[in-house]
């Protein structure tokens, strides 16, 4: 059984844990059922804070929101910061969490108009994670239970980012309601962008 602090040697564990804490300690304890003030809002709520740029990224909806972004970040970031190294892992990891809330919220000034809910969640950071994955290693395959042939990582990703296109423009999804489809798109924009970034700074 793998030692414990050996498991949280990595930013992408410490991250995970974070999140875990979040969950389970506040938003399951202290504040259960309640608004923290930790979530985003659009810029024009009187709710809005600067800090709920970063914050949010950290809340999740219920246990199927939780689950489904931390396998994500599990999988696909031990991998990056392997490759990176945790400085810039983590700066990606911001980059990409707070650039998708700014496009997202722009988009909305600019197009969809405000929302007055509260964001929340960490699905424009694994979008960007998706992304540079699919740059980095852009040869890999995916295995799943319901397609009998192995799915390249590049073209999960397409189907994903043109989902997320046309429910964010229709307004119809077959994930449900209450989903930030731009800021899906936005942090794969970010992801796309951070990945230049590193290969130019190299």
């Amino acid at each position: 059984m793998p030692d414990f602090k050996e498991l949280l040697q990595n930013m992408t564990s410490r991250l995970i844990l974070i999140q875990l804490l979040i969950f389970f300690g506040v938003q399951q304890g202290l504040f259960a059922n309640a608004h923290t003030g930790f979530e985003l809002y659009y810029f024009e709520d009187s709710r809005f804070k600067p800090w709920q740029f970063l914050t949010h990224l950290f809340l999740h909806r219920d246990y199927i929101h939780l689950a489904s972004n931390l396998v994500a970040i599990w999988f696909l970031g031990r991998a990056l910061e392997y490759q990176w190294g945790e400085t810039r892992f983590v700066i990606f990891y911001i980059a990409c969490g707070v650039g998708a809330a700014i496009i997202s919220l722009f988009v909305d000034y600019l197009f969809l108009g405000p929302y007055w809910g509260a964001s929340i969640g960490a699905s424009g950071v694994v979008y960007g994670l998706m992304t540079a994955f699919v740059l980095n290693f852009p040869d890999f395959k995916f295995s799943f239970i319901f397609i009998p042939t192995l799915v390249a990582a590049k073209h999960v990703l397409l189907v994903l980012l043109l989902i997320d296109l046309i429910a964010g423009m229709t307004g119809f999804s077959i994930f449900g309601s209450n989903i930030a489809h731009f800021s899906h798109l936005g942090g794969a924009l970010m992801g796309f962008l951070m990945v230049q970034l590193f290969k130019r700074a190299r």
